[in-house]
């Protein structure tokens, strides 16, 4: 409905600058560095303390402008960006760790869990903005279109503390993550290396790498969503009459992550399956920027 809205405004806002010939088309440039997370509830322990964390993450956006000027004071401006997003994700608190011995079942066990990764998202972005220029000042505002390139992420996981649901106990052991997002596959080791342990009785191979559905629903699903929607509001100073400095921020709409692979941390259901998190996951986003607008 906003985005209607807004396209609604935009178009009739051309449609009445061509009526009276005022319209003018212009070009220009944007790059700069982008801070982004991604905002969303935490999982909690048993006192209600937060067990997810949700830090900055810095990328770089870079791209060409095309505006429309409707007179000397407004006009809209399309842009085509492309834009790195994402957050630096820890975990720390109760878990779980699932075993597969080389024979029979799974072996299930409860422990603890830390657990840091950086993610990137890198987005073509099409920003449809209004703006107006007021001195040396521009204002605008409008809604961001961003289509997912490439997703990944980077970090280490140690589980400690641990117990098999049959009461042995498990030796601390810290894990490699290099996630792929848009091609790792459904328990997928990244490297042939492994620690052999034995877990009650049983042979067991703990890779040292793991990829981002090693610990995942096997659906076919991608964590991170195609399509991403958000609106936009930014200022900009101009240090001569093309060349600016300026700030935006970025209020995503949309879940960013897809809740049919969006698994719970902190435990597993009663028959010890995953537990999927129905919840709103969103990009935020501030992007600094240099620039030329003709």
């Amino acid at each position: 409905m906003l985005m209607k809205r807004l396209i609604t405004i935009l178009v009739l806002l051309a449609s009445g600058a061509a009526a009276y010939g005022q319209q003018v088309f212009s070009g220009g440039f944007r790059a700069g560095m982008t801070f982004s997370t991604i905002s969303g509830p935490s999982e909690t322990g048993n006192d209600g303390e937060n067990l997810e964390s949700y830090g900055l993450a810095s990328g770089f956006h870079v791209g060409p402008t095309f505006n429309f000027r409707l007179s000397q004071l407004f006009g809209v401006r399309a842009e085509l960006l492309y834009a790195q997003k994402g957050t630096n994700y820890d975990y720390g608190g109760p878990s779980f760790w699932i075993f597969e011995p080389t024979d029979g079942p799974p072996i299930y066990s409860l422990g603890a869990r830390q657990m840091s990764l950086d993610v990137t998202n890198s987005y073509l972005e099409l920003p449809l903005t209004a703006y107006a220029r007021l001195g040396s000042f521009e204002l605008s505002a409008g809604i961001n279109t961003a289509i997912l390139l490439g997703s990944r992420g980077f970090g280490e996981l140690s589980f400690i503390d641990g117990r098999t649901t049959q009461g042995f106990a498990v030796e601390p052991f810290t894990i490699n993550l290099e996630h792929r997002y848009n091609s790792d596959k459904y328990r997928e080791k990244i490297a042939t290396d492994f620690e052999s342990r034995l877990i009650e009785g049983r042979a067991v191979d703990i890779p040292l790498t793991i990829g981002a559905y090693y610990e995942a629903v096997d659906n076919g699903k991608k964590l991170y969503r195609f399509l991403d929607l958000g609106v936009v509001g930014s200022l900009s100073y101009f240090l001569s009459s093309t060349l600016f400095i300026g700030g935006r921020v970025h209020y995503g709409l949309l879940d960013v992550t897809n809740n049919e692979q969006d698994i719970s941390r902190r435990n597993l259901d009663a028959n010890s399956n995953f537990i999927l998190r129905d919840d709103m996951d969103r990009n935020l986003a501030l992007y600094l920027s240099i620039g030329f607008s003709l």
